[in-house]
């Protein structure tokens, strides 16, 4: 009944791979100077475009925010345009915040968008078993510009996600695409955010 919605939210939380401000490296970038790069990251915050196409509908659905991440576990996503919506992640729940109230969700309940989460938080700490048990991973290119492709390994989630493609220069992730099995694909467009906001 609510599974759209918390399905988007696992999409968005891709947003958090862009969380963190790396340093520029030199020489070959792979995926441990990732991992270790991601892991060094306490709290920061972007902003997201997020073009959805899918299959059913004419036009695409746009929505703009921010994502915050805060170690170790807590990750907030905030939808300003067209409507309000703030998801937030702490611990096991999933808080869902709409103009008609607030529920809350326990992942354990939800065993795809708990390896949503539990993928996300392995990225954002650099723990890279963790990642692993969810994800087979390549990482391509040079910390100029860098690819890194996702596919679940996670029997749930594969049922829904084909891939994830994250695009990348030197210390900033520029976009994320997710491919699903329905024919349906998300773009995610990330930058700084106003710290002020």
């Amino acid at each position: 009944m609510h599974g759209r919605s918390e399905h988007a939210f696992a999409q968005a939380l891709l947003l958090a791979l862009a969380l963190g401000t790396l340093p520029a490296v030199a020489g070959a970038f792979d995926m441990a100077e990732l991992m270790a790069l991601m892991g060094r990251v306490e709290q920061s915050r972007v902003a997201f475009e997020e073009t959805k196409q899918v299959a059913a509908l004419t036009a695409p659905i746009v929505r703009r925010g921010t994502l915050r991440y805060v170690r170790p576990d807590q990750l907030e996503m905030r939808v300003e345009t067209p409507y309000f919506e703030r998801m937030d992640i702490a611990g096991n729940v999933l808080t869902i915040e709409t103009k008609r109230g607030t529920r809350q969700v326990d992942l354990a309940a939800a065993p795809a968008l708990a390896a949503w989460v539990a993928a996300i938080r392995a990225t954002l700490a650099g723990d890279r078993p963790t990642l692993a048990r969810h994800f087979s991973f390549d990482l391509r290119g040079q910390a100029a510009r860098w690819t890194l492709a996702l596919l679940p390994n996670d029997p749930v989630l594969s049922g829904v996600i084909a891939r994830i493609v994250i695009d990348g220069a030197q210390s900033q992730v520029l976009r994320i695409e997710v491919d699903e099995r329905m024919g349906d694909s998300t773009v995610l467009v990330v930058q700084p955010a106003n710290s002020e906001r």
